[in-house]
């Protein structure tokens, strides 16, 4: 769904398409992918649907533009809980092993050098694949780079190196910066 004030949506109350109250909208950012136009909001879940579906996380869990099917005084998603789960609850590779993607929301991202890159947010997924994570780019480097603060960055999926407490990627702060630059049109 086009969104023309994303902003106010922050602070609504999530329903998904069957009726289910499943949280309330906490943080608002700008999609990076030409494809895939629009904003991610970040849901966070309430208490039942915290403890059901995502072993008590207390995460923000993404939620695309498009995923709307209706807003008023409240959201209306065009998916089920259980449609929504499917992509939430996936596991996914990271280097040599694969982890849970939901784990990974919040966590922070490190280049080869453990410079600090930003914090993982969200991903973009297209017929059941995962083409690309989200990360938030760390205030310094916004500074620095001149870009918006809460400026979201896309990495692929391969530049994951390994996970343990943080997310290390194979690639240098300018290898990314000229990525970004070349395959996203960015800085």
């Amino acid at each position: 769904m086009k969104l023309d004030r994303p902003r106010e949506l922050v602070g609504k109350e999530v329903f998904d398409t069957n009726g289910h109250v499943i949280g309330t909208i906490d943080k608002m950012w700008n999609s990076w992918n030409e494809d895939y136009p629009g904003y991610f909001l970040g849901l966070k879940t309430n208490e039942n649907t915290r403890d059901t579906f995502f072993r008590g996380t207390y995460k923000l869990i993404p939620i695309y533009s498009d995923y709307i099917r209706e807003v008023s005084d409240r959201i209306t998603l065009n998916k089920t809980m259980d449609d929504l789960c499917r992509s939430w609850n996936k596991t996914v590779q990271c280097g040599p092993t694969t982890y849970p993607l939901e784990q990974l929301f919040e966590m922070p991202v490190f280049d080869k050098y453990q410079s600090r890159v930003g914090t993982f947010c969200s991903y973009v997924e297209s017929d059941g694949t995962i083409r690309n994570f989200g990360i938030w780019l760390d205030p310094y480097l916004c500074e620095l780079w001149n870009v918006p603060y809460n400026t979201t960055v896309p990495i692929e999926t391969n530049f994951i190196n390994y996970v343990k407490d943080t997310i290390n990627l194979y690639k240098a702060l300018d290898e990314l910066k000229n990525y970004w630059h070349e395959q996203h049109h960015l800085f």
